[in-house]
C-alpha cells in the first residue's frame, strides 16, 4: 500500500459510517463488515475459543459463555481494512456485560505488526503467539435469547471504542462500538431450541443487516 492510499483509507474510508437497516422478525444480525472465517460448533461443558491468526482465545471475559449444558455455535467474522469498522448489536436486548480489555505490547512488536498490514509483511511467530494479549472488547445482550460478541483489534491497536454499557437497551442493528483499523469480531450464541444457523464459512456479511442466524 503505497502512502497515498495509506492516508485516504486511514483518515477517509476507514471512518465510513452508513445507515443500515435490520431486518424484522427473529434474527440474528452480522455485528461486523466483512467475511465469515468459520462457523463452529461448540459442544456443551466447552468453554468457546475464538481463533485468530491461528491462536486460540477462551471466551472467558463473557460470564455466560462458560460450559454449560446447551451446545452453542461461534462465528467469527474478519473485518477486511476497507470493511466498515463500526461494529453493531446482533439482536435487541439489554446489555448484561460490556468489559474491555486494553493491548499489552511492546512498540516494537507493534511496529512489526503495523508493517505487515501496510505492506503485506508476513507474520511472525512473536506476533501470531501474542494475539491473546491483543485489545478487545466482549460485549453480551439478553433479549429473546443471549448472544456475545467479540471485538477483537489487531496488534497495533491500544484499545477498541465500546459504545455501551451494563444495563443499556439496545435494538437490533444498533451501534455499539467500533474496532479502529485492522481486526475480527465474533459472535457466540447457545443453540436454543429453534435456533437456525444460515451462514457458512465464505460467506460476505453487512454489520446490521446480514442475518446470520433465526431462532
Amino acid at each position: 500500500m503505497d502512502p497515498v492510499s495509506f492516508l485516504y483509507w486511514r483518515f477517509h474510508a476507514f471512518f465510513r459510517d452508513p445507515e443500515r437497516h435490520a431486518p424484522a422478525g427473529r434474527v440474528v444480525v452480522a455485528p461486523a463488515d466483512g467475511r465469515v472465517l468459520y462457523v463452529s460448533e461448540v459442544a456443551p461443558h466447552t468453554m468457546p475459543m475464538v481463533v485468530k491468526n491461528g491462536t486460540e482465545i477462551p471466551l472467558t471475559d463473557a460470564p455466560f459463555v462458560g460450559p454449560s449444558e446447551l451446545p452453542g455455535v461461534l462465528i467469527g467474522i474478519y473485518m477486511f481494512p476497507w470493511s466498515v469498522h463500526v461494529n453493531r448489536a446482533p439482536i435487541g436486548g439489554k446489555v448484561m456485560h460490556a468489559q474491555a480489555r486494553p493491548a499489552v505490547h511492546e512498540n516494537q512488536s507493534m511496529v512489526r505488526a503495523l508493517m505487515h498490514l501496510m505492506w503485506h509483511m508476513p507474520i511472525t511467530d512473536e506476533v501470531r503467539a501474542s494475539v491473546a494479549e491483543n485489545a478487545r472488547n466482549t460485549i453480551v445482550i439478553k433479549g429473546d435469547m443471549s448472544v456475545a460478541m467479540v471485538q477483537i483489534a489487531d496488534r497495533y491497536v491500544r484499545q477498541v471504542d465500546c459504545f455501551v454499557h451494563s444495563g443499556n437497551a439496545v435494538t437490533c442493528g444498533q451501534r455499539v462500538g467500533m474496532i479502529r483499523m485492522g481486526s475480527q469480531c465474533d459472535l457466540f450464541m447457545r443453540r436454543i431450541p429453534g435456533l437456525e444457523v444460515l451462514c457458512r464459512p465464505g460467506d460476505r456479511t453487512r454489520a446490521g443487516e446480514t442475518v446470520l442466524a433465526r431462532y
